[in-house]
């Protein structure tokens, strides 16, 4: 009797213990799957951080202040005389015509045109 409380209690305790080194490796491999997401997160990051600095020593070039100035602010250099052309008669002249919107019908009409028409 004494031999099978021990051999119970011996069970018992193994039966835990396995237990417990089964939740740490568990938890040991959810851990290495979150390391291995934040690198990837931080790679990104690395990468898009390299962009935005290219682009920022971009911007500051000279010629690209004068592209914009240019552009977006209709300035010119000395000399220069600045011709704005409207946008229609831009269209006009290379053909370019504004597509027709095609018509919204009601959800239901549409259906039925499809099944009666």
């Amino acid at each position: 009797m004494k031999k099978k409380l021990i051999l119970i209690l011996l069970s018992i305790v193994v039966l835990i213990f396995s237990y417990n080194i089964i939740g740490q490796i568990a938890n040991a491999l959810r851990a290495e799957g979150r390391f291995q997401d934040t690198i990837e997160k931080l790679h990104k990051l690395e990468v898009k951080n390299k962009e935005l600095k290219s682009k920022l020593d971009e911007i500051k070039t000279p010629e690209f202040i004068e592209k914009e100035a240019r552009n977006k602010l209709g300035l010119t250099k000395e000399g220069e005389t600045l011709v704005i052309i409207p946008q229609d008669k831009i269209d006009a002249v290379l053909g370019l015509t504004k597509k027709i919107e095609e018509i919204k019908l009601p959800n239901w009409l549409g259906w039925f045109k499809v099944f009666f028409k």
